[in-house]
């Protein structure tokens, strides 16, 4: 299950809007599994209606999908307050926050911890439960990567693996429609090569240049700026 958030809007930014199209992000990479959204539009149900839903339908994990703000930067998880540290929540959360900040590393995201809190969806859920709250909207750089389609993809993708590592699911044919790598679990020690398709003085034709490579089938292409 999925519970897509409340409305935020620092610097023309809805909350709400963000957490909706990552939530049909991530269950469109998972469409070999049973995923459940508590939304697929902008409608509103209270924490209750989500957590009864979660009981309900008996999920392996119930994921609450967020976008932060108040002033701060990164990445952050989040587990009940009352949940032991080999509860079954505990070792999701560990599973599925490893899995987004690999994703988020090359964007050079913050790693604000795993932490715990008495939020109702946690707290209140008959079935594990984990909260993310993926960068702040209130901070510039951090708002600005939530505008680029790219990173949003990555930030999907990294969640839907980490889904997958979660519930103990082999990552190893991510359902995310990926090109040549996708979803292939990388042991450590494994020596990766970086194929460069192009350098460019203009940041519309490196643009340009990645379409092209999406369009090939490399989803996991994108844009390394280096300054000379």
């Amino acid at each position: 299950g999925a519970n897509l958030g409340a409305l935020k809007v620092p610097d023309g930014l809805k909350e709400k809007d963000l957490n909706l199209a990552l939530a049909l992000k991530v269950a469109a990479r998972l469409s070999d599994l049973d995923v459940i959204l508590t939304r697929e539009s902008d409608i509103y149900l209270s924490l209750a209606e989500r957590v009864n839903l979660s009981g309900l339908e008996e999920v392996d994990l119930f994921l609450s999908l967020h976008a932060n703000a108040g002033g701060g930067r990164g990445f952050e998880s989040f587990i009940s307050n009352t949940a032991g540290g080999r509860d079954a929540a505990a070792l999701m959360q560990k599973a599925l926050h490893g899995e987004i900040m690999e994703a988020l590393g090359r964007w050079e995201i913050v790693d604000r911890g795993l932490k715990r809190a008495p939020f109702y969806v946690l707290r209140h859920n008959p079935r594990p439960a984990v909260l993310i709250e993926s960068l702040f909207i209130d901070h510039e750089r951090e708002a600005n990567l939530w505008r680029e389609p790219l990173f949003v993809d990555m930030l999907a993708s990294g969640v839907a693996r980490g889904v997958r590592a979660a519930v103990g699911v082999d990552g190893e044919q991510e359902a995310d429609g990926g090109g040549p790598g996708a979803g292939v679990t990388i042991l450590p020690g494994t020596t990766l090569y970086t194929v460069q398709v192009g350098a460019f003085a203009y940041l519309d034709n490196a643009r340009r240049r990645l379409s092209e490579a999406q369009a090939a089938g490399f989803d996991d292409a994108y844009i390394y700026q280096k300054q000379f």
